[in-house]
């Protein structure tokens, strides 16, 4: 199985690749990561992780056929792929994956690339979920007016548009630092819930079997 996040630059996709490879490795899958973005924030994780137990390679989007076989024929059972922020290559993406992930942050300048991944990716008949990423905290009256309205802005998608959010906590980038994610670097914590969360969405949507049930 192949998932491919893409979007705008600054959205957040490494950090939701990186931590959703961890999450899992942590239920039991064999995963490996594609870096196709130019800035190559995965491959430079896993040189600071340094554990060998999610490979990342380096590649151009015209090179990813050839890898995703590579990545079956050595039993990965899961690999991700960080796309470029270009909408160009988007089908590229809508091509090799079973599943494409748009993480955006609930701003007017995320949800208008967001629109036009999801025009993109509606033409192909892409299988593909929006994910709220770095989003204000819930507090006791529930989410935030930045998530409500960008929620009210997707109504259009909203059986594509993930019912949780990851929100912006310093536990993501502290977790990064040291080639971690979230659900090793504090597995007790609220982060780590929420990609837990994201997890089970993503295993549930692919039909994954054997995932860990404490996650759904």
């Amino acid at each position: 199985m192949t998932v491919a996040c893409v979007g705008k630059g600054g959205s957040g996709k490494s950090s939701v690749i990186t931590n959703l490879a961890v999450a899992g490795l942590d239920a039991g899958f064999k995963v490996g990561i594609i870096d196709a973005d130019p800035q190559q924030s995965a491959y430079l994780w896993n040189r600071v992780r340094t554990r060998g137990d999610i490979p990342v390679c380096r590649s151009d989007p015209a090179a990813l056929g050839p890898l995703i076989d590579s990545a079956r024929r050595a039993v990965i059972e899961l690999t991700f792929i960080d796309m470029p922020p270009d909408l160009r290559q988007v089908p590229i993406a809508a091509r090799y994956a079973d599943l494409v992930l748009i993480p955006m942050r609930p701003t007017l300048f995320d949800l208008k690339v967001t629109h036009s991944l999801i025009r993109i990716l509606d033409s192909v008949g892409c299988s593909y979920a929006v994910v709220l990423n770095a989003a204000p905290p819930i507090r006791e009256f529930g989410e935030s007016p930045m998530v409500r309205d960008a929620r009210t802005a997707l109504k259009d998608v909203s059986p594509r548009l993930w019912q949780g959010q990851i929100t912006n906590r310093v536990t993501v980038p502290h977790a990064t630092v040291r080639g971690s994610g979230v659900v090793e670097f504090e597995p007790a914590g609220p982060a780590a819930r929420e990609f837990r969360s994201l997890w089970a969405a993503v295993s549930k949507s692919l039909k994954l079997e054997g995932a860990n049930r404490e996650y759904v």
